[in-house]
């Protein structure tokens, strides 16, 4: 098997001729499947696509949720207890720690960290006027929690999070989240449907 050559701090040598070849063939297998993700959605119709979101959204029960919305954090979160913690696993990299979180984005491409901390952000469940709301508190990640393209202060109280607000766990928007409550939108949907009547 060959090996990369060593090199010295600081120097750089874009030739990939002396990299081991099973290393190359994972690389391009991470484009691929990236570029093949793209493509799939690039490819499918957007109002399939968004009464294929709606048909899911609809089937929610009556809560909060996390729509996860980025390669690393796709799925749905139900926010149904008094404290959730988003980060990611730890990498090979990395000593084991005794808190993990409860929901992982895996944002680690290359098998090594980019931009989520393992314990990034903690969503807190508390009385509201209207029920429950939610505040969002930055665990002093590495590289911030922004709301709406604005960092969070990591020493701050929280920010109370409302209905269709973009979580991004690091500043390039790739590990992102919608907050969504599902009794806002029904009660949307049943205006919208009386008002078209």
């Amino acid at each position: 098997m060959r090996h990369t050559s060593v090199r010295t701090p600081g120097e750089s040598d874009n030739s990939v001729g002396d990299i081991d070849p099973l290393l190359l063939s994972i690389d391009r297998l991470i484009c691929l499947s990236r570029l093949k993700e793209i493509e799939f959605i690039m490819n499918s119709d957007q109002a399939d696509r968004v009464r294929e979101i709606q048909t899911a959204l609809r089937r929610l029960p009556p809560g909060q949720y996390l729509l996860g919305t980025g390669p690393s954090t796709v799925g749905i979160v139900p926010l149904n207890r008094r404290e959730i913690v988003l980060g990611r696993p730890p990498t090979v990299l990395e000593r084991p720690q005794q808190s993990v979180a409860d929901y992982w984005a895996t944002d680690t491409l290359y098998f090594v960290p980019r931009e989520v901390s393992r314990a990034h952000v903690k969503i807190i469940a508390q009385p509201c006027p209207d029920g429950i709301c939610h505040l969002l508190v930055d665990l002093g990640s590495t590289c911030g929690t922004f709301i709406n393209q604005v960092r969070v202060n990591p020493d701050g109280p929280g920010v109370l999070l409302e209905h269709g607000d973009i979580v991004s766990l690091g500043p390039s928007r790739t590990s992102t989240y919608v907050y969504y409550d599902a009794l806002l939108s029904a009660d949307a949907d049943d205006e919208s449907r009386f008002l078209s009547t």
